[in-house]
Formats: C-alpha cells, structure tokens, sequence
C-alpha cells in the first residue's frame, strides 16, 4: 500500500561530457529529493569534452546535492558497475582532481567479482591483470615488427606497402582496447595456478581485463566508501536490503553472474542467437601465457611456453637461425612479410574483444522498482551476453500486502520504463528474445551515453533500430550529433500519439550539460 512516505519518482540526469557513463538519479518524494544514487562518472581514455568539461559536470553534481541546510553535498549511494577507465576515471585522485573528496558519501556498492574476501573475485582479478599484460605485450611486439614501406608503384601499394598499412591501422585498434585499461601490469601470481575452472564454473582463463590505473581508480572508490557507512558488494539474485534505500524502492541484483555464463561475451551463431548480431570465440589461455611468456624470457623466468605446438626442445630459436646460412638465404633475405614468427601474435585482435567482453561481464547490473507503480529502471553497466542469460535464473520473494510475491527476470523487463543501453550500443551488449524483446511497457524509454567516432560499430544500427521502435522513437543518446536529444522536443517521433509526446516532453530536460528524464 503507498503511503506519502514513499518515494513516487526518480529524476535520472545523463551527463554529456562524451564517451562514457555518469548517471544521478534522484528519488524524490512530490517535489523533493530524499535520496540519490551516482551510477558511475567516467570517459573514454585520453579524451576529452571542450563543450562539456568535467569540471562542470563536478561544479552540477556539487550544486545539485548540496543540502538546504548547508554541509558537504550528499551522495546516498555511489555506484560503480566494473573497472572500465569509461565508467570509473574521474575517481582516480590522480590522474584527475581528487573531485569525490567534496562529498559525502554514505554507501559504495560494488559487484561480487570486487569483493576482497571472496576468492573467486581474487583468482578473477589475477587473471584480468594478466590478460591486460599479454594484450600489452603482444601490441608492442607487433609495433616494433611493422614491415617498412616503400615508395608507391602507379599510385597503389603492393606486397610489403599493403601489409605495412594493415599492420598499422590493426595496431591502432589494439591501442584503443587498451585505452580502457591504462597503463597495464601483471600480478606474481603463477600461470598455472590461474588456469582452472573452480566448483561454481567460472573459468579464470576466459576473464582478461584490468589495468592498474582503473585498479587505482577503484581503490579510490573503496576508500571514499570506508569514510562513510562502508562498501556492500552485492552477488546476483539479491535484493538490496530496504534499509538501504528509501521506502517505495526496491532494487535487484541481476549480475554479474556466478557461475559459467560469466564467461559468455558474445551471442550464439546461427539463428539462435541471441542478441542482434551472431559471432562466435574461441578460449585464448595459450596466447596469454605465450605474450605473458615474451617478458619472461627477458627476465630469465622462463616457463612452458604454451604458445608453441611442442615443446622447448623442438624447433630452433630466431636468434639461433640467424646464424645458418640455410637461414640466412632463403629466409632472412627474403621478403620482409614473408616471415612468420610472429604471426601467431595476430590473435591479439581476437583476443583484444574477449578482452574486452571478460570486464564487462563483470558489471553489477541493478534492476531499480518503483513499489508503487511497479515501473523498474535498468542498470546494466556494460553487461553482455552471459550475464543478461544469467539473470533468468533467479527469482527473488517479496511481500507486497502482506503477501509473498515472486519477481522474476521477465518480471523486472516486463516493467522496465527506463533501459540505460549496455556498453553504449554495441552488438554484443542488448541481449534480443530473453532482453530487449521482453521491454513491453509502453512507456519504455532507452538512455544511451555514447559519442560519434569512438569505436567503429558503436552504436549498432539494427540495435538504434529496434530500440526505436521498441521505445516509439524515445532514444536518448547523450553526446552523438547524429541522434541530438533536441530534435525530440520539437519533432514528435510518428510512434507517439499526441498525447504520449506531450507527457514524455513534461518529463524531459535537455541542457547542454545533461540530459534529464523523470519517471513517475
């Protein structure tokens, strides 16, 4: 039964500081906010927005929070989903001013797979920092083994010229997977002791992902919550305890999950799969611990290299080939592209988006209800195709009216009004028949923070496509000039009846700083 107690709306403010996510939300009770949640405050590495600096995005979260009654601005409950640089780089007190430091923060909730005392989340980890070290290593050699171009022929590059292009548009994109990790570095724990599948199915080889500077950014963020009431990781198929939040709202742990289908980035091929593209990959553990392996013949710490088909008895060295004059003329001399040691390391594009895909698959995903309408906000981070597989599994009881309800996963999509689209519509991140497709409500409304020229591919177009007619044309997309949120308070999208434009303008601010929608 609502009471006037309860909260009755959320105001959910995007920021348009560029490629990356920074949410508030404020739960207000008629006109006033009685608590707010901060989802995550980050952007994509080595950018930058001159139209919307993130110093004023600090100065609108400071003036926003602050209370009536004077004090530090207040944040209820900060939020950060996974350790990408996009989601969590403006907490690193270095690399940017120490901005949180100016507020009170009374919760951090984190996901499991951060949980210091879980074991699991630790051998995770390890081997995030060891998948983020090969990528490492693997593009360095690659950069430093670029065949050299020749001068044109008629205009058109041949041989040698066409691989040299090749090679260094490939070496771009390693270097922007790697902008979401920073400067990576690799624990002591050993390679064979991380090569396991533990009792719940999670394979530690499988999860690739993590950097020092986003390890730093999250220390941080475990700090800022020591100083207020404490840090609460969360497993799915929980519900937040209602202390924690204000009356009227229930939040759902969906993910990330625990067990298996964590390991799941991408969709099934064929016609069963379930997102609105099919690819496929394959395990990658002998190319880790063959780039891993390039630094420890540096260092003398030389183990099996698995990246070899036999073993270090078999086969001859480079540095000793080229001292046989076999070598030496048929080999050496030859074309430069001809020469294949190192062509076992192009894998590192495949591996670059299971880099990728492991983190975010480690994103907390909350599902955030309105008790009194039944109306729910997705959260997902950056959650892929296992974890959204995952969130059918669990069921959560609650007692409305003195009953015992059970909420499942179709339930909370059934009813979400306001989606926030994972990993800035990309094809792997919007699950289709048990996600998008189960988004009924006809009040649905899609929030995408993302910026032209980023990542190719990013948004997905059928994705935009769906979306739109899945929300009647109200997609939100936050610094794209292609999809400016502007033209939606003059041109009413042919979906929408009157009637429905007209509330979904009532509850819509576009500023250049932010993009605010309220939900009711």
């Amino acid at each position: 039964m609502a009471t006037e107690k309860q909260v009755n709306s959320v105001k959910v403010r995007m920021y348009r500081h560029g490629f990356g996510d920074c949410f508030l939300l404020s739960f207000c009770r008629g006109k006033t906010r009685v608590f707010s949640m901060l989802i995550d405050c980050g952007i994509k590495h080595n950018t930058k927005s001159d139209d919307v600096p993130i110093e004023d995005v600090i100065k609108d979260l400071l003036g926003t929070l602050k209370p009536v009654g004077g004090g530090k601005p207040v944040i209820d409950v900060l939020v950060a989903t996974h350790e990408h640089w996009d989601h969590i780089s403006f907490f690193h007190p270095t690399k940017s001013p120490n901005f949180f430091s100016q507020f009170e923060i009374r919760q951090v909730w984190l996901a499991w797979t951060e949980n210091p005392e879980d074991e699991e989340a630790l051998r995770i980890n390890s081997r995030l920092r060891q998948g983020a070290a090969a990528l490492k290593n693997a593009a360095r050699k690659l950069k430093n083994t670029l065949p050299k171009k020749k001068p044109q022929s008629k205009g058109m590059y041949v041989g040698e010229q066409a691989e040299a292009d090749a090679r260094e548009q490939f070496n771009l994109s390693l270097e922007d997977v790697l902008g979401f990790y920073g400067v990576t570095a690799i624990t002591e724990t050993s390679v064979t002791a991380l090569r396991k599948t533990t009792e719940s199915g999670i394979k530690y080889k499988d999860k690739n992902a993590t950097s020092v500077e986003t390890a730093v950014a999250m220390e941080n963020i475990v700090e800022l919550g020591k100083k207020g009431n404490g840090i609460k990781y969360f497993s799915p198929g929980t519900q937040v305890d209602r202390a924690w939040v204000p009356p009227g709202v229930n939040v759902f742990v969906l993910g990330p999950p625990k067990n298996a289908l964590i390991n799941k980035s991408n969709p099934t091929r064929g016609h069963g799969h379930e997102n609105y593209l099919g690819i496929d990959h394959s395990g990658l553990t002998s190319f880790i611990d063959g780039a891993l392996q390039m630094d420890a013949e540096q260092t003398g710490k030389l183990q099996v290299d698995h990246s070899k088909p036999f073993g270090n008895g078999v086969g001859i060295s480079v540095e000793a080939a080229k001292t046989k004059s076999y070598f030496q003329q048929f080999y050496f001399d030859a074309d430069q592209h001809r020469m294949i040691e190192n062509n076992w390391l192009d894998i590192a594009g495949q591996f670059a988006l299971q880099l990728d895909g492991a983190i975010n698959n480690t994103s907390l995903v909350l599902a955030i209800e309105l008790e009194e309408s039944g109306k729910v906000l997705l959260f997902p981070g950056d959650a892929q195709v296992g974890s959204w597989l995952s969130w059918h599994q669990h069921e959560w009881k609650v007692k409305r009216d003195s009953k015992t309800k059970t909420i499942t996963a179709t339930d909370l999509l059934n009813n979400t009004v306001l989606y926030k689209v994972s990993h800035h519509g990309s094809h792997n991140a919007t699950v289709k028949d048990q996600g998008l497709e189960l988004m009924t409500h006809p009040e649905l409304v899609a929030m995408m923070p993302e910026k032209e020229k980023c990542y190719n591919g990013i948004p997905h177009p059928p994705l935009i496509k769906r979306l739109k007619q899945m929300c009647k044309g109200r997609v939100l997309v936050s610094a794209d000039v292609n999809f400016p949120p502007e033209s939606l308070e003059t041109d009413a999208p042919k979906e929408l009846s009157p009637a429905e434009w007209e509330e979904f303008k009532a509850n819509l601010v576009v500023d250049k700083l932010y993009i605010e929608y309220t939900i009711k």
